[in-house]
């Protein structure tokens, strides 16, 4: 499976992750150059990005992409739809959560648009949206899992702290907040629709 991190400007740290490829998403290609990390990659507007950083980001780019500051889509969409367009099969993106609030629900709603390929990742939290089927879900040091929904869908928990059993739930659903593992496996049946499963830690 290839897999990609797309790094924003607010991540602070790197994932802790194997044989990936990382894009450096506007200011996140400079958090990239400044931690000597290569990147396939960048793209964005760069409308906040001096001429000495831009320097700093190409000496540790591949490629870089260029944006029309007037546009539709944020950098990161932009990002994500190139990382799908090259084929990428997981993308994690890191930075995605915090800061301004219509910026971290674009990124939400980015793992909305590409289910079980989009996963949000920082010190805190991992959030992704998993389709129709059987999905094995591990602790990974998670003490919390919750789960919305955005339209109507039927799930099922396996060895949760709080079982359902193909329980309907809608956008109005808020009772799958902070739920647990009772060991470091459990299981998600999704019956019908999609679920957001966020995990996360204090």
């Amino acid at each position: 499976m290839r897999e990609c991190v797309i790094v924003l400007k607010l991540a602070e740290r790197l994932p802790e992750l194997r044989n990936v490829d990382y894009i450096g998403a506007d200011r996140g290609a400079l958090v990239l150059a400044e931690k000597n990390q290569r990147m396939v990659f960048a793209i964005g507007d760069f409308d906040s990005i001096t001429d000495p950083e831009r320097k700093q980001i190409e000496r540790y780019c591949d490629e870089v992409i260029a944006l029309n500051p007037i546009k539709d889509n944020s950098d990161s969409e932009a990002a994500v739809d190139e990382a799908v367009r090259r084929g990428y099969q997981r993308i994690y993106i890191a930075g995605a959560i915090g800061g301004r609030l219509d910026h971290e629900i674009v990124n939400i709603r980015l793992c909305w648009k590409y289910p079980e390929k989009v996963v949000l990742l920082d010190e805190h939290n991992c959030c992704t949206v998993l389709k129709e089927g059987v999905h094995r879900i591990q602790r990974n040091g998670y003490q919390y899992i919750s789960l919305f929904a955005q339209k109507e869908c039927e799930i099922s928990l396996f060895g949760f702290k709080y079982s359902l059993d193909h329980r309907v739930m809608n956008e109005r659903s808020l009772y799958g907040l902070s739920n647990e593992l009772k060991e470091e496996e459990g299981e998600i049946h999704v019956h019908r629709g999609s679920i957001l499963a966020v995990q996360t830690r204090d």
